[in-house]
Formats: structure tokens, sequence, C-alpha cells
């Protein structure tokens, strides 16, 4: 018998905190350069970069949070059974934390118990372990770190399941999740619906997370894969086809055991033409993880941090006292992550997935021959689930899919209630939004639709709108109403918002000016400097930076500033910079690591090594960057000003530079190089 309970998941965590004030505008290039080299067939070309430029807008950007871990009781909700228990975390986007075989007494997914959240994800914040669900955008999914809905469910037997469900208001998409279990497999279902007009892109893959070591084999039901060309200079994402175990841009290696790689690294199965695509992560005993699906979810993908000192680092920094490794196993609907795909207009899309543990006799799992290995993996596989099994478990859960939500475990964002009061047509019955979903950012939207008013800019009420085409609507006809100045100067404001983010520049610069005619606000002004950055106006863009620190809302965080600084910087103008941070609120250096990074960069032209050493390498910083390499450069460059103090000297030489980077190499917990060159 299933059952369903409330509880709680018990871990060290530092999470996010709190959110950004400012809106983060899409990156004007909406698609990603991608390129194919000559041997990668011509079908996997298809919609190749389509959409996944960076894209925030209407959420905000998850910036606040530090590395202070304390004990923290974390929502969660236990779907069991005699054979399996399987934990949810609703309020950190419904990841899939535990995933544990009762029989054999076997977590079968990285299941992490210290949750420090970096910047990986969409919107900043994000932590490793489960299994997550990113249904959206390209990336690790705007949920993450957002609660969603939790309902329990009875299918037609009288079977108890789970239903996770959202709106994802930046694709405007409402998606929602299943969970069955059928004896010792976890079975899920998921739908995605595009209710509009119009036909959204499509983002969607499931992110696994299991243990591993140097013995962890990862076979899949193709053995021809598309990979990331690693060594392409300049980060240009150049992509190729090989045939398992063999990766043409590594020697001697077999690329099925993740440890073997030195640096991260990555690749995609091609499983699409396979009547029951399916991937897994097997151990020294020939036992663990596998996961197959119905179609389109098509696609299998592995991730590895690698065995080099800036993967073991990153390993480290998202899971600070755990000593296990991980690697991912993931599945998707498009050939790579740097595909799009596209959900027309009024049409939805679904698929099952099955999820349970796989036992292999150890010699056939890690067999030499590739192929040998995985058709003996194979056949493991469909004797747990076959294609004529699955596909009627996907005939069960699909028609359960349209039972409408029961108890409410768990309750999500008020945004999918705040798109009830536009709907003209019906829901799917799968999701229900209610009154009591509205939270405090949620109300203040819904008071405007009620009254057309919105409260003056400023304080609480730094607005980042909804960007859709039907709240656009609803402000522009809130213009025509009576109101006070600094109401109308509000609602130019989150017009402006909306324009510059669907590329009306002239219209939003216009929304801009006429907002800050009615009310000086240093948001608005803010705003005006990222215009200008968008027509590659640098100059004109600290213009209004400048005037946004004379003007109200300036010092009610250090966004702005830390924005500024940050441009200064890349102009070198650093009499200005000294100017800017002896103006600004000396707390501010303690809450924003961002402004202790460029005040380090100041120190490196003031000649400082020990202002850089108490700024940065004393302290423990949160906020590295997935790719980003900040605090080597800094390294560098304050052991050279100290070799330079030393021995009383102004310059150095090329020859020197070389020798004292050479005796002082970064040290490994600074290092977060992902690739080697």
């Amino acid at each position: 018998m299933t059952t369903i309970r409330k509880t709680v998941y018990r871990a060290q965590a530092a999470l996010a905190a709190g959110s950004s004030p400012l809106p983060s505008f899409r990156d004007p290039d909406h698609d990603l350069p991608v390129r194919l080299k000559e041997d990668v067939p011509k079908r996997y070309r298809r919609y190749l970069g389509l959409d996944c430029g960076r894209r925030a807008l209407p959420y905000r950007m998850q910036d606040r949070y530090d590395r202070n871990r304390t004990a923290t009781d974390i929502p969660a909700i236990v779907l069991e059974n005699e054979f399996l228990a399987v934990t949810f975390l609703p309020s950190l986007g419904g990841r899939l934390i535990s995933l544990f075989n009762k029989a054999e007494k076997r977590e079968l997914l990285y299941a992490n118990k210290n949750f420090q959240v970096g910047n990986l994800a969409i919107l900043d914040a994000w932590f490793a372990g489960g299994i997550e669900w990113n249904i959206g955008q390209y990336g690790h999914a705007f949920s993450t770190n957002l609660p969603v809905h939790a309902s329990v469910q009875k299918d037609e037997e009288g079977r108890q399941f789970l239903r996770l469900y959202s709106f994802e208001r930046a694709k405007e998409l409402y998606f929602h999740l299943d969970f069955h279990l059928r004896g010792d497999l976890l079975c899920v279902h998921t739908a995605v619906h595009n209710l509009k007009e119009t036909d959204a892109s499509l983002y969607a893959w499931v992110n696994i997370a299991v243990e591993t070591d140097e013995y962890l084999r990862v076979l899949a039901s193709n053995p021809k894969a598309i990979y990331l060309d690693s060594y392409v200079p300049n980060d240009e994402r150049l992509f190729g086809i090989m045939e398992m175990p063999t990766m043409p841009i590594y020697q001697g290696i077999d690329v099925s055991y993740p440890n073997r790689f030195i640096a991260s690294n990555e690749y995609f199965f091609t499983c699409e033409d396979d009547e029951l695509p399916w991937e897994c992560a097997l151990g020294k005993d020939g036992q663990g993880l596998f996961e197959a699906s119905t179609h389109p979810l098509s696609y299998r993908k592995m991730f590895c941090w690698g065995t080099h000192s800036g993967g073991k680092r990153w390993q480290r920094y998202l899971s600070p006292d755990s000593t296990i490794d991980y690697v991912e196993i993931q599945s998707g609907v498009a050939p790579t992550q740097l595909h799009g795909e596209i959900l027309p207009a009024r049409s939805s899309v679904s698929w099952t997935q099955a999820f349970g543990l796989l036992k292999v006799d150890p010699g056939k799992a890690h067999e030499l021959d590739y192929e040998v290995a995985r058709r003996s993996v194979e056949e493991a596989v469909t004797r747990r689930i076959n294609l004529a099994s699955l596909k009627e478990i996907d005939r069960e859960v699909t028609r359960s899919a349209s039972i409408r939500p029961g108890s409410i475990l768990h309750r999500g964002e008020g945004w999918g209630y705040l798109e009830t009061r536009f709907q003209t047509e019906e829901l799917p019955p799968a999701f229900r939004f209610e009154a009591a979903d509205v939270g405090a950012e949620e109300r203040l939207y819904l008071e405007f639709l009620e009254s057309g008013l919105l409260p003056s800019l400023g304080g609480s009420s730094t607005f980042v709108p909804p960007v859709s085409h039907r709240w656009k609507k609803r402000f522009e006809e809130a213009l025509s109403k009576e109101m006070s100045d600094a109401g109308r100067a509000s609602l130019l404001h989150v017009l402006g918002i909306i324009y510059l983010e669907e590329e009306q520049v002239s219209l939003a610069e216009t929304m801009f000016l006429q907002s800050l005619d009615l009310h000086p606000s240093a948001y608005t002004a803010r705003n005006l400097g990222q215009l200008e950055l968008r027509r590659s106006e640098l100059p004109e863009a600290l213009v209004w930076y400048e005037k946004s620190t004379m003007l109200p809302g300036f010092e009610e965080d250090w966004a702005i500033a830390s924005e500024y600084l940050s441009l200064l910087l890349t102009t070198e103008a650093f009499e200005t910079v000294r100017v800017v941070f002896d103006s600004i609120p000396p707390r501010w250096l303690e809450e924003s690591e961002a402004l202790r990074l460029a005040r380090a960069r100041l120190a490196v032209w003031e000649g400082n090594p020990e202002l850089i050493q108490s700024l940065v390498f004393d302290r423990t910083l949160a906020h590295i960057r997935e790719g980003e390499t900040p605090l080597a450069e800094l390294w560098n460059e304050m052991c050279v000003l100290r070799y330079c103090k030393k021995h009383g000297i102004e310059e150095i030489t090329d020859d020197e530079r070389k020798k004292v980077l050479a005796r002082n190499p970064i040290p490994p917990e600074y290092d977060f190089e992902m690739k080697l060159e």
C-alpha cells in the first residue's frame, strides 16, 4: 500500500535567503551560437541554440546567501510503500532528494545532507543532490529555490499518488509531475501545457545526481553520443559525434567511467530511435540506478566535475561537509541542452519515466567491450521494465493525470492564481490554484488587478513585474485612470521594464524618462543605464548609473552600486571607483561579496596586497559563478604585488612574473577552474 506523509528533511543548509530588487533583463541574443563538426548528422542542426540565451524575468535573481550553514528542518513529503521511500522538498522546486530501496537498504541517489547554494542556476542560487526537474528555460530551473504545489491524489484503483505542479511564468507554461509507486519502481508522469495562442520554446531536462567513485560506469540505450569539445578556445560551443566509449578529444580512456575524466565534461546519448530510451549508473558490484522513459523524453546525458583540482573543489564547495563525489545522469527532450524545442500553441506534451535499482552481473557490467556490456545491461533493464509494460503504465498514469488535485499538502507561489484572473479558457484538470496561494509580492499585483493602481516606487515596492502580453495590456489600460504622480510613475516604470524585456527599446526609454519626471528614483535611472548598455553605449550608461547614486532608493540596497562599480572597473576608472566606495555605506562591504571583489580589484590598482588578502582570501566566498575564475586572477595579482613590495620594485618583468606565479600556485581551495588548457 502506498502512503504519503508530510515530514522534514534535516540538513546542514545555507539556502537562498533573499532576492535582488533589480530586474535582470534577457540577453538581446535570444539564441546561442553553437557549431557542429562535419561528422555530426544534419538532423541535429534543427533548433540548435534556439532560445538558449540568458533569461530571468519575471523572476528575481536569488543572490542573497552566504556559507553559514546551520541545522535546518526543510519541509518534506515522503511517498512510500513496502519497497521504496521517496522524499521530496516542495519548498525547493520539488527536488526529489532521496530514493531509498528498503529491501536492499540502499540509497539510489546522491542524497545530499549539506545544502550549500552556489551561483550555478538561471537565478543564481543552486544546490546539489537528488533529482531536479528543469522545465522552462535553458539552465537549472527558475523553480530550483521556489515552492511548488503538492497534492495527494488517488487513481482509478484507489491507489495514492503524489502530484507536484506549478505555473512557469517566463514561458507561461503549466506543468505537473505525478509520482506513482509500482512495486519497487518509481513511475513519474510529466505533462507540460501551452495554453497560449502562440508557440512556446520548451526546455525540459531531468538532472539525476548519483554517487560516484573510480568504478562507476554510465551506459545508455544507444552507443552514439554528441560531445562538447572542451578544448575549443574562447568558450566557443562546438559539438562532435562519438561512439561510446571513445571521445575523439581524449586518447586512451574509456569515457563510460566518469572518474577517468581529468576535467569537467559531458556527453549526450542519442536515444531518439530506440524503442525504450534508458540510462544507468552502475558501481563496482554491477548495481545502481536505472531510468527509462517513453518518448519524447528521448535523449540522455552524463555530466561529471572531473578529478582535477578545480573539479574536486566544486564538489566540496557545493557539499562542504561531505566526502562523497557525484555525477549526473540526465534525460531531456532535445539532442543536447543547447538544442531548443517547440511546444506549439494550444498544445501539450507528456512522457512517463520509471526509476529503480538495477542489478547486473559485475563482469558483464564492466566488460571491456562497451557494446557487449551495453547489451548485457539492456537485457537487465528490459527484465525490470520492457516497452509493453511501460506503455501500459503510461496509459494508466495518463488517465490519472486528468484527476483534479485532492488534498493540498504544500502551497506554491500565487502567480498561478493571478493568471486565472485572465483566463477565458479552462485550465487542464491537473491544476488547482487558490486565493490562499497568494503571497506578499503577488498580493501587490492582485490589488492592482482589482484597483488599477500601484503603490509608489521605492522600498519594498521595487517592482519586478509580470512580463506577459496580458499583463502588459492591463498595465497600459490602467494609464487612463486618475492617480497620483507617484502611482503613475510606478506604472510607467513597470511598463518600461516590460518594453525593454520585449526589445521595444525606444518605447521603454520614453516610459522610464516620463517616470523619472514624475517621481525621481534610483531604480528607474538604473534601468535607463541598462537600456544604454543594450545599445552598447557604455558612456551614456555610466551617466545614468552616476545619476542613480544621487536619487531616492539608491541607499536602500547595494545592488545598484555593485553594478555601477563593475562597469567602472571595466573602463579602469579607478579614481571614480574610489570615490564611489568612499560614498557608500560601509556595511555594504560586509553584506555584498560582489562589492568586496570589486574593492579588491581596486586594491590591485592601489598596490595593496594586504587589503586583497583581508577582503577575499581571509574569507570564504559564496558567490563564485560556474565557469568563472576571479579568485585565481586576484591571487596572482596579490602574489606579484607582495613580491614587488618585498623587493622594492615598481615594475616587474614578464620573466619575473612567471617565476613568482610558478612559486605561488593558486591553493586548491581557491581553484574553480572547470577545464584544462
